[in-house]
C-alpha cells in the first residue's frame, strides 16, 4: 500500500513539474517571438509554434543565408 500512494504522489509532483515546464518554455518562446517580432525585416514574420518560435516569409531560408544581419540577430536571440 505505501509503495502505491507513494507511486502516486511522485506521479502528481511529476506532473506538476511537467505542466510548470510547459508553461515557461510557452512563456519564453513568445517572449522571443514578440523580441523578434520588433526587429525582423519586412517580409519576415516570428510565429510561436510547438517546440519554439518559426521564422517566416518570402525566401526566408534565402534571406538567411544571405543577410549576415539576419544570422547575427539569431545569433543573439539564443
Amino acid at each position: 500500500m505505501a509503495a502505491a500512494a507513494d507511486r502516486m504522489m511522485f506521479e502528481a509532483l511529476a506532473a506538476r513539474a511537467r505542466r510548470k515546464a510547459e508553461a515557461r518554455a510557452a512563456a519564453a518562446a513568445e517572449r522571443i517571438a514578440g523580441r523578434l517580432r520588433g526587429e525582423l525585416p519586412p517580409g519576415l514574420r516570428a510565429d510561436v509554434v510547438d517546440g519554439g518560435v518559426r521564422i517566416s516569409g518570402r525566401r526566408a531560408r534565402r534571406r538567411f543565408a544571405l543577410e549576415p544581419g539576419l544570422r547575427w540577430l539569431m545569433e543573439r536571440m539564443r
